[in-house]
């Protein structure tokens, strides 16, 4: 598929130029963002700036993300479900956006036009200065919510501000200092929540609109 900002907008940054990225492993990945009620089953505290458990989970770092799937991982055998081999982890960048595009080759998932943002995507505008439950607006044409706005995912990936070209299972080495976020927060304006939109931050950085998406799929291993 075509990553990357596309569309009508002319206004394309060169970390966020389109780009040749073939996936070849299957992957499942959340239908909404971590809740705080998930969190706090598994880590056994909550450290979410908003509480309210059936919103998402934020104020955690990038490594603090990666040792949630780690404690998931460690009691695989309460999810009998999962396919052999497969490991719960934060989705690739490019995972990420594939599902978020869901097949459409515009500026959002829904066109090029940002009027409708509001029916899918809890924003600056609308928030009332703080997230909200997750799965309250509509979801995009694969069933996933809030992939624009409601809290910022960390994905897999370190940041590269020029990523190549062609790409076959892409994920950028975790050693990078920075990890690349997606999809725009509850704190974010329509501009911010494009669906080839980039933003990084350092892996101990936390933030009362930043949060993650669960994956469940293969191993995959930087550049």
């Amino acid at each position: 598929f075509s990553m990357g900002l596309q569309g009508l907008d002319k206004r394309v940054e060169p970390f966020e130029g389109v780009r040749a990225v073939e996936i070849t492993k299957p992957f499942y990945l959340g239908i909404h963002e971590v809740c705080q009620a998930s969190w706090e089953r598994v880590m056994e505290k909550n450290p979410s700036h908003f509480k309210s458990r059936k919103h998402p989970v934020e104020n955690i770092s990038w490594k603090e993300s990666m040792a949630y799937c780690k404690a998931l991982n460690s009691r695989l055998e309460d999810f009998p479900e999962v396919p052999a081999g497969m490991r719960f982890r934060l989705p690739s960048e490019a995972e990420w956006e594939y599902a978020a595009r869901a097949g459409t080759k515009g500026i959002y998932f829904f066109g090029d036009k940002p009027f409708s943002i509001g029916d899918f995507a809890w924003i600056s505008a609308n928030s009332r200065s703080g997230h909200q439950p997750v799965k309250t607006k509509k979801p995009n044409p694969w069933g996933f919510y809030d992939v624009y706005g409601n809290v910022r995912e960390w994905c897999l990936d370190g940041y590269e501000a020029r990523p190549r070209r062609k790409l076959v299972d892409p994920v950028i080495g975790w050693k990078n200092m920075d990890k690349v976020n997606r999809g725009g927060s509850w704190d974010s304006c329509e501009d911010c929540c494009k669906t080839g939109s980039r933003s990084n931050f350092g892996k101990d950085y936390k933030s009362n609109d930043v949060g993650f998406r669960l994956a469940l799929g293969f191993e995959l291993k930087g550049g």
